[in-house]
């Protein structure tokens, strides 16, 4: 066995390669501690006079136009030619002009009927028209 002089010391343990945030810690909990204490100081009210909600403003209900299959329409549950339909429905919009129309045909209306009371329900005035099905 031989000796060195140049001995080896013991191997050490290594070095810890980290951050150490215990210090950052610390700082924010003071920081915390701060602002709990100070924000309850510091809370005012501002006097404010905020505009008050206008009530909504009431829809009239939506005249109801039905297209049948022998090609006359309901309108509002009466009996209406589709050749005097232009003219009620001319009156039923000078009655009430902010309505709705709600224009439902029959599954075995025709469409050139149904087309025919779209067209009249448009030259009337109406330009807010549900179709339904």
């Amino acid at each position: 066995m031989t000796a060195s002089v140049f001995a080896r010391p013991h191997p050490q343990a290594a070095a810890i390669a980290g951050i150490n945030i215990t210090p950052l810690v610390d700082v924010m909990l003071v920081l915390l501690v701060i602002f709990m204490v100070t924000m309850p100081i510091r809370s005012e009210s501002i006097g404010l006079t905020l505009p008050g909600v206008a009530p909504p403003i009431p829809r009239p209900e939506p005249v109801q136009l039905q297209v049948q299959a022998d090609g006359s329409a309901l309108l509002d549950g009466v009996r209406v030619e589709l050749s005097a339909l232009t003219t009620e429905l001319r009156a039923q919009h000078a009655q009430a002009p902010k309505a709705a129309l709600s224009l439902d045909g029959s599954g075995e209306a025709e469409y050139r009927a149904f087309a025919f009371a779209l067209a009249a329900a448009r030259n009337a005035g109406y330009r807010d028209i549900a179709i339904r099905r």
